[in-house]
């Protein structure tokens, strides 16, 4: 649908006209007014969404040039505006044949179409309108590929927004189209191809970023900030590179230049502490963690990040209740249970670290971290059924981990199961000699075994 103009008339003229108008209607008196300035009035009101005084202007067309079919376009948009699409149609079908060669007709009446669902309807009629003489081809283009988009065919959708980039390569809605499409459907080799060919940097750097290709990414990015110092997504994109290259100092840099343009301050915020945390920074990442609960407190990754701040701090209070807080935001999270159950097992709050595995594995988190933790947990609590409940499940996900395989040869001994348990060890101990500690930790008993000290020996004068 086309986009109206309400600056035919200079300011002051337009002023004087819309309040020379809206003074008629509230006064219910009459005046006679030229085509043109009713043109004006209703574009002026459609514009701006007073849509009772724009159906007044057209009751005065009607009523003042009833045989100027001029602003049927106009009105159809008005009609479909509220909602009144049958009717919208109808008005447009009367004049058909009058505006056939126009554009905006066809724009027009694929716009409602489009509102009704009738995408393939609305395509037809986009068609046409490429037929007709168009100054903005791109905006055409642009509303075939979102038609094609509500019918999920976006193979066909990325064709017609290449057509509009071609035709206007400024068109920055279709940039953000195209880029989104090129995401929808993975399509990155692609992405890299076209994006070269129109120069538009930062889509380039972004298709970069996701084909992994990280310095050509950043060059890329660099381009965009040297041309438009502005361009805030550009910092953003380049600092998330940086953070994907372990680069973390240099992201932070980025990510505060960011946040001079006030947008996604509480992500930033977040993206930044996290930075500090990788440089091990507890106390600066702490800083930012907290400005990102202050503009968000519904960001759980934030309280968690926090949390883990707090820990590296000796904050073992707080860090307990920032954890919770985050679980009382998401409290299906798995990750955030065993995050939690790891602050608890370090504070030597064992139950309680035991029920948040529990929760974690419930909430489905089955990482190998959580076996190799719980199972820990269970060795430090010496509860041989919950060594051995623990250490099956995490085997059944993990069959190759041999730290599980290890607590399991101390499961074994631990129910007198020995010989069985050596034979493993020994098989263990020699694909993973350092093994050997953990082992002896956990399981210290073992080396009042002549067997093991023989093998411990053994493996000390190999190594």
């Amino acid at each position: 649908m086309e986009e109206f103009d309400d600056n035919f008339f200079s300011e002051s003229d337009l002023t004087d006209l819309v309040n020379r108008f809206e003074q008629m209607v509230k006064d219910g008196s009459s005046s006679y007014y030229e085509v043109d300035d009713l043109e004006s009035l209703l574009d002026h009101f459609i514009v701006h969404h007073h849509l009772d005084l724009a159906f007044k202007v057209v009751e005065t067309v009607h009523s003042q040039h009833p045989n100027n079919h001029q602003l049927s376009i106009r009105e159809a948009e008005l009609l479909s505006l509220a909602e009144k699409h049958s009717e919208a149609l109808e008005l447009l079908s009367s004049v058909e044949t009058l505006e056939n060669s126009n554009p905006d007709f066809h724009i027009t009446k694929a716009s409602i179409l489009s509102q009704t669902g009738h995408y393939d309807k609305a395509i037809r009629s986009l068609h046409q309108a490429l037929k007709c003489s168009s100054d903005e081809p791109d905006v055409i283009y642009m509303n075939l590929a979102i038609e094609h988009q509500n019918l999920e065919q976006y193979d066909q959708a990325i064709g017609f927004l290449q057509k509009a980039l071609e035709s206007n390569p400024e068109n920055e809605d279709a940039l953000y189209e195209l880029a989104y499409c090129y995401e929808l459907t993975k399509s990155y080799s692609s992405a890299v191809i076209f994006f070269k060919k129109i120069i538009d940097k930062f889509n380039l750097g972004a298709a970069y970023q996701a084909l992994g290709e990280f310095e050509k990414a950043l060059t890329a990015f660099d381009y965009v900030i040297v041309i438009n110092e502005e361009f805030h997504a550009a910092y953003f994109n380049k600092a998330n590179v940086l953070v994907r290259l372990e680069r973390h100092g240099e992201a932070i840099d980025l990510y505060k230049k960011a946040l001079a343009f006030e947008i996604l301050d509480s992500l930033i915020y977040f993206y930044i502490g996290d930075c500090y945390d990788h440089i091990n920074e507890p106390k600066s990442a702490l800083v930012y963690f907290e400005k990102a609960i202050r503009k968000d407190d519904t960001m759980a990754e934030a309280w968690i990040g926090a949390s883990s701040s707090m820990d590296e701090l000796g904050r073992e209070i707080e860090a307990l209740e920032y954890a919770n807080k985050a679980l009382k935001i998401e409290p299906t999270n798995g990750d955030y249970y065993c995050f939690l159950a790891g602050l608890q097992m370090k504070y030597d709050l064992l139950i309680d670290s035991a029920a948040s595995f529990e929760k974690a594995i419930e909430n489905d988190y089955i990482e190998e971290d959580l076996w190799e933790d719980y199972s820990q947990l269970a060795l430090t609590l010496k509860n041989n059924d919950l060594i051995g409940e623990v250490v099956h499940k995490g085997l059944e996900h993990y069959p190759d981990n041999n730290l599980l395989m290890l607590y399991q040869c101390i499961y074994r001994y631990s129910i007198g199961k020995d010989e069985e348990a050596f034979e493993k060890l020994v098989e263990l101990l020699i694909q993973e000699p350092a093994l050997i500690e953990e082992f002896v930790l956990y399981y210290p008993k073992a080396v009042e075994s002549k067997d093991v000290q023989f093998l411990i020996q053994s493996l000390n004068q190999k190594h």
